[in-house]
């Protein structure tokens, strides 16, 4: 099967925002994927609290356990204000050191803004194993903040 064009994902994750909220567009687009995790996040001071959650091996868990932002890559969307993506944790030295290294191989994730810019949390999408992160795949965790950003603040 091939994967809808960019325009016919843009317009599949609204209807997904529309028809099943945050959860399924979240869910949507994981399937469009193929990292096996795609999760919404809020910054809390020192802490990344889950806001919802998509494991594609375990659909029916709907959120993860908070940790500290230090102890997640969105750490380095947080700390830049812009998308931060890794194909393989383990050749890759902006992560040398981290935490998550020897267990998150591969991760893409977007910011979360507010109507006045200030950054709130992230989206991403992350996987055990090394990937290769698609353009399309950014583009629509980018998409999705901005659907977030006039749904949630308007």
């Amino acid at each position: 099967m091939n994967p809808p064009s960019s325009d016919a994902a843009r317009q599949g994750l609204k209807a997904a925002y529309a028809d099943r909220g945050v959860r399924g567009a979240v869910a949507y687009l994981n399937s469009l994927t193929t990292h096996r995790f795609t999760s919404l996040y809020r910054f809390d001071g020192a802490d990344l609290c889950n806001i919802t959650f998509f494991d594609r091996e375990n659909p029916g868990l709907e959120r993860c356990a908070d940790i500290p932002v230090e102890a997640s890559y969105c750490v380095f969307v947080r700390d830049s204000a812009s998308r931060f993506a890794v194909e393989d944790a383990s050749g890759d030295e902006r992560v040398r050191d981290h935490p998550k290294q020897a267990t998150v191989r591969c991760y893409c994730g977007v910011p979360l803004l507010d109507p006045a810019g200030k950054m709130f949390g992230s989206i991403c999408h992350f996987d055990l194993v090394p990937g290769r992160i698609a353009d399309r795949d950014v583009d629509l965790l980018e998409q999705m903040a901005g659907l977030l950003r006039r749904e949630w603040f308007t």
